[in-house]
């Protein structure tokens, strides 16, 4: 099975086909964003939950993780701005920090024998270097999802990719068709193994 990079914009359903495609297919799971939220743990800012009024609601960031896990606290307050803008002052140093770090792991996960999937490509450079390393690039799109305003959410797109799902259905949908991308991702592989020993 080949590795896959997951394209796409907020809330479209990336983590939840990179979680099917390790119960499923056996994959390791890896994020760009992963050494992020470590170096914004370590940080542990204060995050206001934002509502209005005479109430202060504030906590660190490790609590509200702890207690909400990262998809839903980077709904609440400024957490997703936070990662959002450390990751790109890093960036602006390295554009290929988040990336070699990932790599590492996913060197790793192949030189064990299991396929990775990271679920949070999002720039240009990522992209490009995932390919070269023979990475299968899906772009998962929702209609009616509301788009975040942030470079990080529409660097790429679907001409960017190898395979399109559009997740307009259920959860089951979304699992039919990658279960269909997954096949293709197979005989692919295959035909690259096959060329490769003859």
């Amino acid at each position: 099975m080949g590795n896959i990079g997951i394209i796409g914009r907020a809330r479209v359903g990336k983590d939840t086909a990179g979680q099917w495609l390790v119960e499923n297919r056996g994959y390791r799971r890896i994020g760009f964003a992963d050494p992020l939220k470590e170096a914004a743990l370590k940080l542990d800012p204060i995050i206001d939950d934002g509502n209005v009024g005479y109430s202060f609601n504030a906590m660190r960031l490790s609590e509200l993780v702890r207690g909400y896990g990262w998809e839903r606290a980077k709904e609440i307050g400024d957490t997703r701005r936070i990662l959002q803008e450390l990751g790109a002052a890093v960036r602006a140093i390295d554009e290929d920090f988040w990336l070699r770090a990932a790599m590492k792991r996913v060197q790793e996960a192949n030189e064990q024998g299991v396929p990775a999937v990271i679920t949070d490509v999002r720039y240009p450079n990522e992209a490009a270097s995932l390919q070269r390393a023979g990475f299968h690039l899906v772009y998962i799109e929702r209609p009616g999802v509301e788009q975040l305003v942030h470079e990080s959410e529409g660097a790429l797109g679907p001409e960017d990719a190898d395979y399109t799902i559009v997740n307009d259905g259920d959860v089951d949908d979304l699992h039919a068709r990658l279960m269909d991308v997954a096949h293709h991702v197979y005989v692919a592989e295959s035909r690259r193994h096959y060329a490769r020993s003859h």
